[in-house]
Parts: structure tokens; C-alpha cells; sequence
């Protein structure tokens, strides 16, 4: 089987159905923690918004949020990454990341931050065993009782 064309586009401007399309995409995956009509648009004003495209298809694949570190401005943070459910098992993730890594690295940035549930075997997988993420800081409760992360960087330079 060939393998999928894909396009990673960092959006500027969000119209409201592929609004709506994000955060369909960010509900299934994170539920009440995923993205919403409120949050998304700051993010593509403020921060960076990635979409991930697949070749032949008009709906968007996948959705990546990112922001500037205020204490470290030449880190990135990945706020949020989702992949829609069709889509899911074929490689898409990490060919988005590797996207997503090769545009901050262009851009002039050193790092890429970002958490995961140190539950989350797949994603820990992903982001330690094939991209090289290493372990910074574990973070006791950081999204509230029960909901431990690990803080996990990239080196882009």
C-alpha cells in the first residue's frame, strides 16, 4: 500500500467550518480537556496553529497547538496534538510532529517542550523512542487531582 501524501499548513486565519472541523478533532481525542470554540482562535492569532492535511481529502486530518515560552523564548511548547480517528494507526502522528519539528527548527528554535500522561504508553513511545523527546520534570497533578504529566523536551539545535 502507498504510503499517504500528507500537507502540514501552519494556519493564520480560521474560518468557522474548519473551526468547527478543529475542535471536532480535539473533543474526540481530549474530551473536555481538548480544545473549544473559545481557545482555538487566541492560539492562531497568538500562538501556531498546525493542520494536517491528507491528499484528496477536503476535511482536515489532524490539529497541533503551540506556544512561546515566556521564560525560554527560543522554546516552543506543544500544547496539544490530535489526529482524527479515521485517521489514526497510519503513521500520521509522527509524520505531523516531524513536520511540525522541521518548521521550528526553520524558524530559529531551539527546543520543543511538551507533557504527556506518563500512562500514555503509545505517546511516550512516539515521542521518546522515535523523535528523541527526553524526560525533564515529572509534574504531580498539573492538570488537577490524578492527572500527573511528564514534562518531555526536544533539542532542536
Amino acid at each position: 500500500m502507498a504510503e499517504v501524501r500528507i500537507r502540514v499548513e501552519e494556519i493564520d486565519e480560521l474560518h468557522a467550518e474548519l473551526l468547527e472541523a478543529l475542535v471536532a478533532i480535539e473533543q474526540e481525542a481530549f474530551g473536555k480537556g481538548g480544545m473549544n470554540e473559545w481557545f482555538l482562535p487566541p492560539f492562531v492569532r497568538y500562538g501556531r496553529v498546525y493542520v494536517l492535511w491528507v491528499e484528496g481529502d477536503q476535511r482536515p486530518a489532524g490539529v497541533a497547538e503551540c506556544m512561546i515560552s515566556w521564560r525560554q523564548p527560543q522554546c516552543a511548547y506543544l500544547f496539544g496534538i490530535s489526529i482524527g480517528k479515521e485517521w489514526r494507526g497510519q503513521g500520521l502522528g509522527t509524520r505531523f510532529l516531524q513536520g511540525i519539528i522541521g518548521r521550528l527548527r526553520e524558524q530559529g528554535f531551539q527546543a520543543l517542550e511538551l507533557t504527556v500522561s506518563p500512562d500514555n504508553a503509545a505517546a511516550l513511545k512516539l515521542y521518546q523512542g522515535r523523535l528523541g523527546f527526553r524526560t525533564i520534570a515529572s509534574c504531580k497533578e498539573e492538570y488537577g487531582p490524578g492527572e500527573d504529566r511528564l514534562l518531555l523536551r526536544l533539542d532542536l539545535a
